[in-house]
């Protein structure tokens, strides 16, 4: 085309100038030519992604797939038009081979978020986050994309230059520490399903309680019952201990272990041989046994522990049959204001700390 231009101008353009207007005219058609095929492809792949099914179709275009793929028009057009220009035949040959790298690589990263997405909207995502995995893979294309791209331009073999990088390594993993740990974490805590979204967890040594609303290979956002929410290094799950209340949702009971002090000096024994504060708890057992909101297949128990300076402690052990904070507190308190309602019934007293 460049030739062709070049001589229908020699004969009404001045000829030192013929070559250069060519040159602008090769370009502008190569230009014009990828807005109007990029609108034509961009509506025929409509038309396909009509047909898929609207969590498909949404991702994909949320992610630019079509409109990327669509992209690929470009080097091609510029191949094609620039084909017999011999003025700077290296540049564009470099300039295409790089602009058909970053366009390739934006559509690989497109097509990953897209199926992130899909797979996010499914229930098996719950279980089994992959994002972290996504992330893995999305890194690892630009990686590889950009040592590609270093390699056209500076006209070495990528593998060779992938060995060159090996002497970088050390200083690398200097200045980008916290991310790589970071990112080894989130593969972890994926790997091996320790924690998911919508998991609640508690650090205590953080002061750190809520539910997990964002899981990534660098952070884990934590949602308080405050509403504030926390960001903490995926690598601190793997450092510190946490506490994963997850099997407690699953099971749909909340655990109640919650002790309360008889004073020592009111216990007696009955005229059938018997202390009233054994009596006193096989009464708050039964109790227990009453309530419909206390699970009867897990473990339940009234039990005594060492005493102390603070007198006889009992504590209750059971499950309630609610995980929501305000109505598992509400159980909690009915059941101890009757506990503490009852206890002068069985002769005997809370123990309080006598004040000046």
């Amino acid at each position: 085309m460049y030739s062709l231009i070049t001589n229908l101008l020699e004969t009404t353009a001045p000829i030192d100038l013929a070559p250069t207007i060519a040159y602008a005219i090769c370009i502008a058609i190569a230009l014009i030519a990828f807005v109007i095929l990029r609108r034509i492809i961009r509506q025929l792949l409509e038309k396909f992604y009509t047909k898929l099914t609207p969590n498909r179709a949404q991702a994909l275009v949320k992610n630019k797939f079509f409109a990327r793929l669509a992209n690929l028009m470009l080097p091609v057009l510029l191949s094609i038009i620039t084909t017999d220009i011999a003025r700077h035949q290296i540049f564009w040959n470099r300039a295409i081979a790089a602009l058909l790298i970053i366009i390739v690589v934006l559509l690989i990263d497109a097509l990953i978020r897209s199926i992130g997405d899909i797979y996010s909207s499914y229930e098996v995502a719950k279980t089994v986050p992959l994002r972290g995995i996504f992330q893995v893979l999305e890194i690892t294309v630009f990686i590889l994309g950009g040592i590609v791209l270093i390699s056209v331009f500076v006209d070495r073999n990528p593998a060779a230059l992938l060995g060159g990088m090996g002497a970088m390594t050390a200083i690398i993993v200097i200045v980008f520490k916290d991310a790589i740990l970071g990112f080894i974490a989130g593969i972890q805590l994926t790997a091996n399903d320790m924690i998911r979204v919508g998991d609640v967890i508690e650090m205590p040594q953080r002061q750190v309680l809520g539910t997990v609303t964002d899981l990534s290979l660098i952070t884990v956002k934590i949602e308080a019952h405050d509403k504030t929410i926390v960001s903490i290094p995926a690598y601190t799950l793997i450092s510190e201990p946490f506490i994963n209340r997850r099997g407690m949702v699953v099971a749909g009971v909340r655990r109640i272990m919650r002790s309360f002090y008889i004073d020592a000096n009111t216990i007696c024994v009955g005229d059938d041989g018997r202390a009233n504060i054994g009596i006193f708890r096989e009464y708050i057992t039964a109790y227990l046994r009453t309530r419909e909101d206390i699970a009867q297949d897990l473990t339940l128990m009234v039990r005594q522990l060492q005493p102390a300076d603070t007198g006889i402690p009992l504590e209750v052990y059971a499950f309630a049959t609610a995980t929501d904070l305000v109505e598992y507190e509400a159980i909690q308190a009915d059941i101890f204001d009757h506990i503490y309602s009852i206890v002068p019934q069985f002769g005997l007293r809370l123990y309080q700390r006598a004040t000046n």
